[in-house]
């Protein structure tokens, strides 16, 4: 079957002389990547940043591998479970999949941008995406979207090869890819959609979605991301219902003009503004990029995702990562544009940025403890103070000769079971409601009033009334310590006895 060719004719491809215009190799690009992931794994060793709660949940399900967590699908637990169990439980080695999965991702945007473009484009569209402010966040953490992003990528180069001419290698992939996707994150979905909407905006490739070998690639998609279906059916739907919480469509906001806003400048923030901007100008601009071919391919591997997650955040509300498949496409599109607008001042700008970023963010991260005040200091004092409170957890139980510590909520049990994670302690969630958990902790290791003692129980303060009223506790000790879920620098939490 007859795809379309997707390289692109744009004025990008024009020749020009000064460094706006010089012909990158691979090597230069390779050798930039190399030197900044190398960059980003010797700060990210010297890091002071703990895990962040999210971070610690992630660790703690790698410990119990599943097909399914309440929270998020498995993927991301089983790779900090291979990460850490050949390295270690440090935070490090918890991270270390993150910079490498970037850079992996960046060579599959050089890649996919240089079939949709040319090296010119792939090799500026790859530097965008690696050094975008975003991404120099995302390196020094692991989260759902690093293996979703890379997997997005896969996918996105190869449906380049389908669209030229569908294989069963190419099905095969894509099918692999997305059904893995979904395994990190449910937003790999938007990629079927985008698949489609593309194959329906261009007659020649219309006949594509009917081939055997695109229906080869729905079905393996759906094969691997059935054990997870099949866990969700065993779990009351736990993450499916999460997910439909989180969208929150009932909570009055709508119209949602602020909150619409705010995604929409995050996004400028995460991509970097003027990257942001020459997306928009590439395709909306006065001197706009042809609407054909590898310009097409990008918008509607991008616009899609941008336009829902707008949506939510209109109808109630989204926050900024939420549309982060979306960035890679953008990336190309940005790239594309820079070049065929011949903005030389914006490229400077942009590069300057992610420059700047990509230094400033792992380095903050060494000397974290120098920041006191400003909003700097308070995210950092969400990746600080847990070992600390740990520690006083520890003691408190050894005096008290107790064994079994129950925690109330689902970050600082996440937190605590990192931290103690050497510590002889059975760790449990405080469950008010066994018969209705509001987290994973709370369904897989529960700990509810009438359960049997000893045990010390944990709450930060104040503490409602309503979680002590079918308890006879005796109020341990009352501690303070600087704590990363804090808004202000001390956090006090106070320790009951349950005999």
């Amino acid at each position: 079957m007859k795809g379309i060719d997707l390289v692109s004719t744009d004025p990008a491809n024009s020749h020009d002389s000064g460094w706006f215009n010089f012909q990158p190799g691979l090597w230069h690009f390779l050798t930039i990547l190399t030197l900044v992931t190398l960059f980003r794994l010797v700060l990210l060793y010297a890091s002071q940043a703990e895990l962040y709660f999210d971070e610690a949940q992630y660790w703690a399900w790698s410990k119990e591998p599943a097909f399914g967590y309440f929270t998020k699908p498995p993927l991301l637990a089983w790779l900090i479970g291979l990460s850490t169990g050949m390295c270690g439980d440090s935070a490090f080695c918890a991270r270390l999949p993150s910079p490498l999965l970037h850079m992996a991702t960046t060579i599959l945007i050089y890649i996919t941008a240089q079939k949709l473009f040319d090296r010119r484009v792939a090799f500026w569209a790859g530097i965008l995406h690696f050094i975008s402010p975003g991404v120099a966040v995302s390196a020094i953490l692991i989260s759902t979207d690093v293996p979703l992003l890379f997997l997005w990528c896969v996918a996105l180069l190869a449906t380049t090869f389908h669209l030229d001419r569908p294989t069963w290698i190419t099905g095969l992939t894509i099918g692999v890819a997305v059904g893995l996707g979904l395994n990190a994150k449910y937003a790999m979905v938007y990629f079927p959609l985008c698949f489609v909407l593309f194959c329906i905006s261009c007659q020649r490739v219309r006949p594509i979605l009917w081939s055997p070998k695109t229906f080869l690639a729905l079905a393996i998609a759906v094969a691997f991301i059935l054990p997870n279906i099949l866990w969700n059916a065993q779990s009351d739907f736990a993450t499916f219902s999460h997910t439909k919480g989180n969208a929150s469509w009932g909570n009055g906001r709508f119209p949602n003009f602020k909150g619409l806003l705010e995604f929409i400048g995050v996004q400028a923030v995460i991509l970097g503004p003027v990257t942001f901007v020459a997306a928009i100008m590439a395709v909306a601009g006065p001197n706009r990029l042809d609407f054909n071919k590898g310009v097409r391919f990008a918008l509607f591997f991008s616009l899609p995702v941008f336009a829902l997650i707008s949506m939510q955040a209109f109808i109630a509300k989204a926050n900024g990562n939420w549309a982060a498949t979306a960035f890679p496409a953008t990336a190309i599109i940005a790239a594309a544009g820079l070049l065929g607008m011949k903005w030389r001042l914006g490229l400077a700008v942009s590069l300057a940025i992610g420059a700047l970023a990509s230094l400033a963010v792992p380095v903050s991260t060494v000397f974290m403890d120098r920041f006191t005040s400003g909003p700097i200091a308070g995210e950092f004092s969400k990746m600080s103070g847990a070992s600390q409170f740990a520690q006083n957890v520890l003691r408190i139980a050894q005096q008290t000769d107790t064994t079994t510590v129950v925690f109330g909520g689902r970050a600082l049990t996440a937190s605590m079971l990192y931290e103690l994670r050497d510590a002889a302690l059975d760790i449990r969630s405080y469950a008010p409601d066994p018969q209705h958990p509001t987290d994973h902790f709370q369904l897989k290791r529960p700990w509810s009033p009438g359960d049997p003692g000893p045990v010390l129980l944990v709450f930060t303060l104040p503490v409602p009334e309503s979680q002590l009223n079918a308890l006879q506790a005796v109020e341990v000790e009352r501690f303070e310590t600087r704590i990363y879920l804090a808004k202000r620098n001390q956090w006090s939490a106070t320790a009951y006895r349950i005999p």
